[in-house]
């Protein structure tokens, strides 16, 4: 397969005119009989709850590469392959401008239960066993190293001279004691025997599982990141929930015990899982330079960084 040079959605909502994405909204609302829209968040797509004819939907706005009818397409094929994942309530996208529009089955959460983590576990492992060859038939498969926030030369050239001499000479150290294994995730090959790349969901974390109220299932949400890697990088994340994120210690010993496989003292793993931490860092120092609560936030993660006794958990944005 040949790998996609963007993925489906490559720039963030937010750079489209917000008097584009009213009107779409407007549009397709009026098109599909739909009211009670509320924002549930907005990041590389705005998410909303709204209520339709049928009851409760989510509505996603995208700015698609090409076109989000693959998203379509692919969740239908996990259905069809016994993964639980929100159901398209749309046949086709609903396109405005630069825009396209999305209706999904709204799966009602239920927040007091606990996530079965080792259930998410072997979701995933699962996800690994499908040959990444026959989506690229369908859905355009970046490698996960292409995203702009693993551009680390990039984003230290950009904004090393917005962060202490010291703290900035700390990442860049950091950078370049890990290039290695960012390199190995990068120069990845279908037909390898050493690394082989798997198809990766590429953020799973607690903030993207929910537990279906109705079947008590844990859902895996938000599929934005859907890419080729090796199978460590969908540990990363994880594997510092609780240290650095203040999340549940027995988090990712749980989804281990479900994948199959526990990589937390793999060194590539591991140093994924540093990746995504710096990376982090960058990006809300980035955000802070413009919004004073992202960069209290910011501080707060360098403190860390300096290995400040001080430094407090990280808050998710």
């Amino acid at each position: 397969m040949q790998f996609a040079d963007l993925p489906l959605v490559a720039s963030p909502i937010s750079v489209v005119e917000e008097n584009v994405i009213e009107e779409g909204i407007l549009n397709f609302a009026s098109e599909q009989k739909l009211s009670d829209i509320q924002l549930i968040r907005r990041s590389m797509n705005a998410v909303y709850k709204v209520v339709s004819p049928s009851g409760p939907k989510i509505m996603r706005v995208s700015r698609p590469t090409d076109t989000t009818l693959p998203a379509i397409e692919f969740a239908d094929y996990l259905r069809q392959n016994n993964f639980e994942v929100p159901a398209p309530m749309s046949r086709a996208p609903f396109r405005h401008d630069e825009i396209e529009i999305t209706l999904w089955e709204f799966i009602e959460p239920d927040p007091k239960r606990l996530v079965d983590w080792p259930a998410i576990g072997n979701f995933v492992r699962r996800l690994h066993d499908i040959d990444p060859n026959d989506i690229a038939k369908f859905y355009p498969l970046p490698k996960a190293t292409s995203f702009p926030w693993w551009n680390f030369d990039h984003l230290l050239a950009e904004m090393g001279s917005t962060l202490d001499a010291s703290d900035c000479e700390v990442l860049l150290k950091r950078w370049q004691a890990l290039r290695p294994y960012f390199t190995t995730a990068q120069n990845i090959d279908l037909g390898s025997s050493v690394v082989r790349p798997v198809l990766c969901h590429g953020d799973i974390h607690p903030g993207n599982v929910i537990v279906d109220r109705n079947s008590g299932r844990p859902v895996l949400l938000d599929w934005d990141l859907l890419s080729v890697a090796p199978r460590e990088w969908d540990h990363a994340a994880l594997l510092t929930w609780a240290t650095r994120w203040g999340g549940q210690a027995s988090t990712y010993s749980d989804f281990a015990q479900g994948y199959g496989s526990d990589f937390s003292t793999n060194d590539l793993a591991n140093a994924l899982a540093e990746l995504r931490l710096l990376s982090a860092t960058l990006m809300r120092w980035r955000a802070g330079l413009s919004t004073p609560s992202a960069r209290a936030e910011a501080e707060n993660r360098m403190k860390w960084w300096r290995q400040d006794p001080t430094a407090p958990m990280w808050q998710a944005v």
